[in-house]
């Protein structure tokens, strides 16, 4: 009997493991299934997902905690730095381990998986590398981050590593709202097209209200005033404003990265446009470059607009004319005198607004030579920051050497936003070098500047092989501003020779005839 009581618990145990199993097998969810091709879903290798083997459908987990925020990464960073021992991982090996983890970083990103990319690229930053690595960590791991602000913050990191990073100052621009993703281009597949049809180009005469004379910009560019009956008004009376930069880094001072990423920093104007002279009914074809016009005709004074099309650049600045053309003559012919030029034949001297871009440049610039020690020559190297304001770089292509020259007299704090009544019965060219060249040609001339004139890095010492690199220099901001010159040939002697004159300051740049000696004294003078 006993026995028999056994058996039947023995069985009625072994009946209730059975119905439990079957309860859990009949009590087990059914699995996740993908929405494409109903195939069942795994996890991914980090588990932060789940995956469709068949057709690559993802789907990220819900209660997954907020990404840890670039100010934590960097706390987390100091920490360890200042609470782990010592690291006894050969350099190669942590190098080669970084490099992993920044290859898996980067093609999270490009799977869109940005979980797993945070995950590789916060480690990189945690436990430090090189700066090249961690500019790169940042700039990736801005793109893992939904929030603005991390945004912001990763690409802080980036530029308190390397100012000069254009990637990190274009995605500020962007969070800024002084850049739209949309009219961001590449370069290098950048296509210029010419349009077939001539554009109607927008103008505004400039009429006495009293007689319908001309008017015309006062020398100091404040007042119109009639060539007739002398009538004179102040055009900024009722408060209009002057022309507004679309990039904006305050003022007159553009941003150059946001420039540079759109159209507008690559190209040169080409289309052609057609002007109706509103009194005589005459149609004149401008040439691109042209801002302004007379009408030979009815001596009516029109101003082109200058931004008809949205890949060419408008004028940010000028500095108004502030000499009349009797003032010119009178310069002009002390100079003669002065030089002992005898009854020259001169052209008609012609005023002219001339583009010129200007660039505020800062960096590190880095410079290696040999110094001598002893009676050995050794390998030294050294670096300086330094800036530029307003370098100029001619707008329009190779100018000559006078005109070069000349742009170095103007008085920069002369400059006035742009205005277009600035511009009535004065030519004005627009610009034929794009940004894009304009900044390389800066660039250019800083590094023969510093070649040209070592001690301004070296503060006194002999160094032999002298060179410079300038690639840390950052262009910050730019501006297309508007110079005011007086132009003017002469012939004497069967030759002619061309004159600048300085329509703000007067300051006279020409060639003239001189004698060997002559042109000694002229080169140590700088003329």
């Amino acid at each position: 009997m006993p026995h028999t009581s056994s058996n039947k618990s023995a069985s009625l145990q072994a009946a209730s493991m059975q119905v439990s199993k079957s309860n859990l097998h009949t009590c087990k969810p059914a699995p996740m299934r993908c929405p494409d091709c109903n195939t069942p879903l795994v996890f991914s290798g980090d588990g932060r997902s789940r995956l469709c083997e068949s057709c690559g459908y993802r789907k990220e987990k819900t209660d997954l905690k907020p990404l840890t925020s670039p100010e934590e990464i960097v706390r987390e960073r100091k920490y360890r730095e200042q609470h782990t021992g010592s690291n006894f991982e050969n350099k190669r090996s942590q190098m080669m381990r970084t490099r992993n983890l920044l290859k898996q970083g980067i093609g999270a990103i490009k799977s869109n998986q940005p979980r797993t990319a945070h995950h590789y690229l916060s480690q990189i930053i945690r436990q430090g590398g090189t700066p090249q690595t961690e500019v790169a960590a940042w700039l990736w791991l801005s793109e893992a981050y939904t929030d603005p602000a991390h945004k912001r913050a990763s690409l802080e990191q980036v530029l308190a590593v390397a100012p000069e990073n254009a990637t990190a100052r274009r995605g500020i621009a962007i969070l800024d709202g002084r850049l739209s993703q949309s009219d961001i281009v590449d370069p290098n597949h950048l296509k210029q097209e010419i349009p077939t049809e001539k554009l109607d180009a927008e103008a505004e005469q400039f009429k006495c209200p009293r007689c319908a004379g001309r008017m015309n910009y006062t020398p100091d560019g404040k007042l119109l005033r009639c060539d007739f009956c002398g009538y004179e008004e102040n055009p900024n009376a009722d408060g209009e404003k002057t022309y507004q930069p679309r990039y904006g880094m305050g003022g007159i001072e553009q941003d150059f990265i946001t420039a540079l990423a759109t159209a507008k920093g690559h190209l040169q104007p080409v289309a052609t446009r057609v002007l109706q002279c509103q009194s005589c009914a005459v149609e004149f074809t401008l040439p691109p470059k042209t801002l302004s016009l007379t009408c030979p005709y009815c001596d009516s004074v029109y101003v082109t607009k200058t931004a008809e099309t949205h890949d060419i650049m408008p004028p940010h600045a000028l500095i108004p004319f502030a000499t009349s053309e009797g003032e010119i003559r009178q310069v002009l012919g002390r100079w003669f005198k002065k030089h002992n030029i005898d009854r020259p034949r001169i052209t008609p001297i012609v005023g002219v607004y001339l583009p010129v871009w200007t660039f505020d440049i800062g960096g590190e610039a880095v410079w290696r030579g040999r110094e001598q020690k002893g009676e050995k020559w050794l390998p030294i190297t050294g670096s300086r920051y330094l800036y530029w304001d307003d370098l100029l770089v001619a707008g329009g292509k190779r100018p000559s050497k006078q005109l070069a020259r000349a742009y170095a007299d103007f008085d920069m704090t002369g400059v006035v936003a742009y205005d277009s009544r600035y511009l009535a019965d004065w030519p004005a060219e627009r610009y034929q070098i794009p940004l894009a060249d304009a900044s390389i040609q800066a660039r250019k001339q800083i590094r023969r500047e510093l070649m040209g004139n070592p001690g301004k890095l070296l503060h006194g010492r002999f160094v032999q092989d002298f060179t410079v690199n300038t690639s840390k220099l950052s262009i910050d901001s730019f501006k297309l501003i508007l110079l005011p010159l007086w132009m003017v040939h002469y012939k004497t002697e069967k030759k002619v020779y061309d004159v600048v004159i300085n329509g703000q300051t007067k300051a006279i740049r020409g060639n003239r005839p001189q004698n060997a000696v002559g042109k000694l004294f002229s080169w140590l003078k700088g003329e």
